[in-house]
C-alpha cells in the first residue's frame, strides 16, 4: 500500500506479463518504472561505452552500406573500429575504421577530425538481421548503433521483433543470513558475442546493474561466450524477491528473465503441516467480511484494503502483523505452495519483485481478499502462479 498513482485500467496479470511494473489492484499496489523497452536508441550507452549514430542505410550489390559516425569516451581523439553483424555475429569482411570528416560531431563531442564511417556489409540472400556496431576501447562495451531486417524495407511482425530480444535464464538462486545470490546467463541475438547488461531488482527496486562475463563451453543453447552473470548482494533479514531484467541492444526490447523468492532465514520445512488453530480462526474471520467495501488505507472493522484485512483478521486473535503488504511479505516465512494451509498468505508481485497484493489462502487456487473498489472483500482466484508467492506467520 503506497500513495503513488495507480493504473486501474488493466488487470494485474496483463500488466505483469507486459513487463510494466504498474499494477492494477488499487490500494495494494505501487506504480514504478521497469527497465524500459524499445530499440537500441531507447537504451543509451553507459558512461564508458562507445557511441555514435547511423545516418543512412542503402542496399548495394551483395549487401548493405551503412554510413554514420562513432567514437568512444575513453579515446575521443582516436579513430574507432566499426563492424557489421549479420544475424548477431561479426562479419570478417565487414570492418572499417572511422575516417570521414564530420565537423558537427567533432565540435559537439570533441572527437578527432574524422569520426565518420562508411561500411559495406555482405549479406546473404534471404531474410536476415543486419546491424552495425562501434567497437569499444578501454572500459565499457561495444554499442550497436542500428539494426535493420533484410531484404531492406522488410517490416517485421511483433513476434519477429520479440524474437530479437535478449534470451537467458536464472540458473540458481540462494540466500544466506545477509545476502541473496543469483546466477544465470543472458545473450542478445543481435550481438551474440557482446556482454549483456543485466539489472537485478530486489523487492521492486533496482539493486545491481552488471555486465555478463565469460561463460566457458559447454553453454546453454543460444548463450554467447560472454553471457554469464553472478550477482551477490546484501539484503535485510527476511523474505525478498529478486528479479532479473536484460537490457536490449538492437531490435527487440528489454527482457524479463523471472523472479525468485528467497528467505534469508532459511528454507521451509519438509514435514507434514497441520493447520494451526490461529489460521483456522483467521480464515473464518476474514470470510465474515465478504461483501464489505474495499477502501484504500482501511483496516476494518467494516471496510478494508488488502493488507488491512490481513492485519484485522490476525489482530482479532492477538497476533499483530505488519501494516502493508510489502512488510507482511518480508515478515512472513516463505513456503512453497505445497505447504500452504488455510490462513497462510498469498502475495502477488510484479516483474520487478514489488509485492502489491495479499490475500488469505483458503485452499488450492483460492483466497479471501479485499480485492479492489469494484469487488470489495470476496473470494479471489489465484490466477497466475508465476507472480504468486506463499508465506506463513505460523509455520515453515
Amino acid at each position: 500500500m503506497r500513495t503513488t498513482p495507480l493504473d486501474t485500467a488493466r488487470p494485474a496479470h496483463t500488466v505483469r506479463r507486459l513487463g510494466v511494473a504498474v499494477a492494477a489492484l488499487a490500494g495494494c499496489v505501487a506504480a514504478s518504472t521497469a527497465v524500459g523497452a524499445g530499440s537500441a536508441a531507447a537504451n543509451p550507452p553507459l558512461p564508458h561505452d562507445s557511441f555514435g549514430s547511423v545516418s543512412s542505410v542503402a542496399a548495394v550489390s551483395g549487401g548493405l552500406r551503412m554510413s554514420g559516425w562513432a567514437t568512444d569516451p575513453d579515446a575521443l581523439k582516436s579513430n574507432l573500429r566499426v563492424t557489421g553483424l549479420v544475424d548477431g555475429r561479426e562479419v570478417a569482411k565487414a570492418i572499417t575504421v572511422t575516417s570521414v570528416a564530420n565537423s558537427a560531431v567533432t565540435n559537439k563531442y570533441q572527437t578527432g577530425p574524422t569520426p565518420g564511417f562508411r561500411l559495406t556489409i555482405p549479406v546473404p540472400s534471404g531474410r536476415h538481421t543486419v546491424c552495425v556496431a562501434a567497437l569499444n576501447v578501454g572500459w565499457g562495451r561495444s554499442t550497436v548503433l542500428k539494426c535493420v531486417p533484410t531484404p531492406l524495407g522488410t517490416t517485421l511482425s511483433s513476434s519477429q521483433v520479440a524474437a530479437q530480444s535478449p534470451r537467458g535464464s536464472i540458473s540458481r538462486a540462494s540466500a544466506n543470513g545477509s545476502s541473496i545470490h543469483l546466477t544465470g546467463w543472458a545473450t542478445d541475438p543481435d550481438y551474440v558475442s557482446r556482454p549483456s547488461v543485466v539489472v537485478l531488482y530486489v523487492d521492486g527496486r533496482s539493486k545491481v546493474t552488471a555486465a555478463t562475463r565469460s561463460y566457458p563451453a559447454p553453454r546453454p543453447t543460444a548463450a554467447g561466450a560472454s553471457s554469464a552473470f553472478d550477482i551477490l548482494t546484501p539484503v535485510s533479514v527476511g523474505a525478498h524477491l529478486g528479479c532479473i531484467w536484460v537490457v536490449n541492444v538492437g531490435l527487440g526490447s528489454n527482457q524479463f528473465l523471472g523472479c525468485k523468492s528467497l528467505d534469508t532465514r532459511g528454507s521451509a520445512g519438509t514435514g507434514t503441516v497441520t493447520t494451526p488453530a490461529l489460521n483456522t480462526k483467521v480464515v473464518a474471520e476474514a470470510k465474515k467480511h465478504i461483501g464489505q467495501p474495499y477502501v484504500w488505507g482501511a483496516t476494518g472493522p467494516n471496510k478494508f484494503d488488502c493488507s488491512g484485512l490481513v492485519l484485522y483478521s490476525y489482530r482479532m486473535f492477538g497476533f499483530t502483523t505488519p501494516r502493508i503488504s510489502e512488510d507482511q511479505y518480508t515478515g512472513a516465512r516463505l513456503i512453497p505452495a505445497s505447504r500452504a494451509v488455510p490462513g497462510d498468505l498469498v502475495f502477488t508481485h510484479d516483474a520487478q519483485g514489488d509485492v502489491y497484493h495479499v490475500g488469505i489462502y483458503t485452499g488450492p487456487g483460492m483466497s479471501v481478499a479485499a480485492i479492489d473498489p469494484s469487488q470489495g472483500v470476496d473470494m479471489q482466484r489465484i490466477w497466475d502462479p508465476s507472480s504468486t508467492t506463499y508465506g506463513s506467520f505460523t509455520h515453515t
